[in-house]
């Protein structure tokens, strides 16, 4: 088994819920999510790999985009959750804390 290449894409499969959390802190630009998450041991994402997922987060309805004016250039897309992204993001939290509490149940050997 190549785990490099299964850490690659567990990281992938989670980064829509982690970016919905960041989001849920409030509005944030793609820059400033990528800088977060460098932040994080284990997260560190590439600015270009992180506007790809906003777009579709947004296609789903999930995220609200909005332009900005920038002193330091062109205006700058800012992303925040939308209602429907919220409802989304509880579930998905709440799937995600169910899924970690049974892996540990398997680590420890406890089967029911």
């Amino acid at each position: 088994m190549d785990f490099g290449n299964w850490q690659t894409q567990l990281r992938k499969g989670l980064l829509d819920i982690v970016v919905l959390n960041l989001l849920e802190q409030g509005p944030r630009h793609g820059y400033d999510m990528v800088q977060a998450l460098k932040q994080i041991d284990g997260l560190t994402v590439r600015e270009g790999n992180i506007y790809p997922i906003l777009a579709r987060l947004q296609i789903d309805g999930l995220v609200v985009c909005s332009t900005e004016a920038s002193r330091d250039g062109p205006p700058r897309k800012s992303f925040k959750l939308s209602r429907s992204g919220q409802k989304v993001l509880a579930e998905m939290n709440a799937h995600w804390d169910q899924i970690i509490t049974s892996i540990e149940r398997v680590r420890r050997g406890v089967e029911k």
